[in-house]
């Protein structure tokens, strides 16, 4: 067709220019170069298959108008094969999709296993397509046979001499010293039971020892203060009274929160009238000159000699 039409341009009187003739001669190619179906094959991989496995194969086709697959001619399974055809799947293109693309998809499994290292082949396919049209032409697309590396699936046994058997015994464990390690585990365990006691005793005591009461060590500080004590001596015994109602009361005890300590500490309730007394004295002694500090020996004392009896009782 193109000859006659460069014939009759050359018949044309003056001729036509190149460039004119190109563009006509490749309008009318283009129609007949779409009218051939196209073929694009994704190959599968080649390597690495055993007994079993399956190997797809991927095709997408480009059909023209006016042709379409003949059904008989998908490939079908050959009993016997090494490499059998489990599935062969021609796929129409879905709606959002160009319309004349077409999916092929043939699924393989590999049904021997070679004792060594083997190519086996997936057979060649020859797919038809015919004319919808009466005189049309039909066609025929062909995928070549490709092949795949197929491994054992038992490795082939060692030779059987000089202890090389299939079969070899254990390897003996290689046994450590542990000596150092044994020794270095029972200081380490010995520190830290020693340390566990030590925080054991420090929270509650020796086991068997009398508790440390507040009271009973302000009366050791107490109990040999003279009836005639200087200023100076009088504070120390105010101070040691005072560090054993902080230490009963939890906090700082002042003689505002003196109602407070004595609703957690009932006990001590008798002593309020004495109590009120001892922060009297200790205001006068801590916040006067030492001419107007009145020491008060005997009061302190059966204060503290009190407190020290309800404390044990309470216990």
């Amino acid at each position: 067709m193109a000859g006659r039409l460069a014939a009759c341009v050359n018949s044309v009187p003056g001729g036509v220019p190149a460039l004119a003739l190109t563009l006509v001669l490749s309008t009318v190619a283009a129609p007949a170069a779409a009218q051939v179906v196209q073929l694009h094959e994704s190959p599968p991989r080649t390597y690495g298959y055993q007994g079993g496995d399956l190997i797809e194969r991927h095709a997408e086709l480009s059909v023209p108008p006016g042709l379409r697959l003949d059904d008989a001619s998908l490939p079908t399974t050959r009993p016997g094969a090494s490499v059998e055809l489990r599935e062969a799947r021609w796929q129409p293109p879905p709606w959002w999709t160009r319309h004349d693309t077409y999916k092929l998809v043939l699924t393989y499994q590999v049904l021997r296993s070679p004792p060594s290292p083997q190519l086996m082949d997936l057979p060649p396919v020859v797919l038809r397509f015919k004319a919808s049209q009466e005189g049309g032409r039909s066609q025929e697309v062909r995928l070549d046979a490709v092949p795949v590396m197929v491994s054992p699936l038992v490795p082939q046994p060692p030779p059987d001499r000089n202890g090389f058997g299939p079969l070899q015994p254990d390897v003996p464990p290689l046994l450590i010293a542990a000596e150092a390690t044994r020794g270095r585990v029972m200081a380490e365990a010995l520190l830290a039971v020693l340390l566990l006691g030590a925080l054991l005793v420090r929270r509650f005591g020796w086991p068997g020892r009398r508790p440390q009461r507040p009271f009973d060590d302000a009366w050791r500080a107490l109990r040999r203060l003279p009836a005639d004590a200087g200023p100076d001596e009088w504070r120390r015994a105010l101070a040691a009274l005072h560090l054993a109602l902080n230490r009963s009361h939890g906090e700082v005890l002042f003689v505002q929160g003196l109602d407070g300590f004595l609703a957690r500490r009932p006990a001590f309730a008798p002593l309020r009238p004495d109590l009120e007394r001892f922060f009297a004295l200790s205001r006068q002694a801590f916040f006067a000159a030492d001419a107007a500090v009145q020491a008060d020996a005997a009061l302190l004392k059966t204060l503290c000699r009190r407190a020290r009896a309800l404390e044990r009782e309470a216990a």
